[in-house]
């Protein structure tokens, strides 16, 4: 209360000094003292500064808020432009200030594309489909152990390796993707962890098919998109006394069983079929398996 007295105070003050300095512009009334005129002018100018205080408080307090909001949005905005804008005219992953044709891209929660991903291509069908979208990071020590495999000697790894790139010039013809390359470096020496020091300092995911690194960044609190477990998601699943048409292929493990599979990649085990190599013959499904690797199907040979 004493505090607001004192400003009350203040602010009379300065209405009485201005009233003082502009009185001397009045000019003189016949018949009154001067002195009088001047005395009265700035006794009301400290009356009305008194009583106005509570709305040139309001007012000013309004000012000063708005001003100083409008101060730490601007810096805000600018900040944010600085660190979480992807400029769009370079390949790079840069801390630009420029915008994206949909707008301003967070450089929080990627999609963060291993090697193994981008070599499986499926990714690729996934994105198509539109179960894959926004922003997809890859980084450039992904790009060098593609290159790796794509000079490779062995001349399947060498296909494979420049398969990859075809999948990554793919990807980025997509319109519900924005494909970047990260060229910072992560302080780390295996790539595995590399991908999980930067999935975590930008809140990403990471899209693997890696059984090896999927378990990694579970343990580690990594979130992952593992492509094969979206595969065997979305396989057709067999149920025990149905009857399928199947295509040995090979043997089993055991010398009487024999290997064909589903048009979904699902493996099928027949017993007492090892001698039906190369046919197809009506099998009826006994049990069904989900393990790490996918599922797998169980069968006993239909007697014709």
């Amino acid at each position: 209360m004493r505090i607001k007295w004192i400003l009350r105070l203040s602010v009379a003050t300065i209405f009485a000094t201005f009233a003082v300095i502009f009185s001397e512009l009045v000019p003189p009334v016949e018949g009154a003292n001067p002195t009088v005129v001047k005395t009265f002018i700035t006794v009301m100018a400290w009356i009305v500064g008194f009583v106005l205080f509570s709305d040139i408080a309001a007012s000013v307090t309004k000012f000063t808020l708005h001003a100083f909001n409008l101060i730490v949005a601007r810096v805000a905005s600018e900040v944010l432009n600085q660190f979480v804008r992807i400029n769009p005219t370079s390949n790079n992953y840069s801390f630009g200030t420029t915008t994206s044709p949909t707008g301003t891209i967070a450089i929080t929660k990627p999609l963060i594309v291993d090697t193994s991903a981008i070599i499986d291509a499926r990714i690729l069908d996934i994105a198509k489909a539109g179960f894959v979208s926004g922003l997809v990071l890859i980084p450039q020590f992904v790009l060098t152990e593609l290159q790796q495999v794509a000079d490779s000697s062995d001349e399947l790894k060498r296909m494979r390796g420049r398969k990859g790139f075809e999948v990554i010039e793919d990807l980025k013809k997509l319109k519900s993707l924005r494909v970047e390359i990260w060229d910072k470096e992560v302080a780390a020496k295996q790539v595995d962890d590399k991908l999980l020091k930067l999935a975590k300092s930008l809140s990403g995911k990471i899209i693997t098919t890696d059984f090896n690194l999927n378990r990694l960044a579970s343990i580690s609190g990594v979130s992952v998109l593992n492509v094969n477990d979206l595969a065997n998601a979305v396989k057709t699943i067999a149920i025990p006394g149905e009857k399928i048409s199947i295509k040995i292929v090979h043997i089993g493990k055991d010398q009487n069983q024999g290997v064909g599979y589903l048009q979904d990649g699902t493996m099928v085990v027949v017993s007492d079929s090892a001698d039906n190599i190369g046919k197809t013959v009506q099998v009826e499904v006994t049990k069904s398996l989900q393990i790490p690797a996918g599922r797998m199907v169980f069968a006993r040979k239909l007697t014709e």
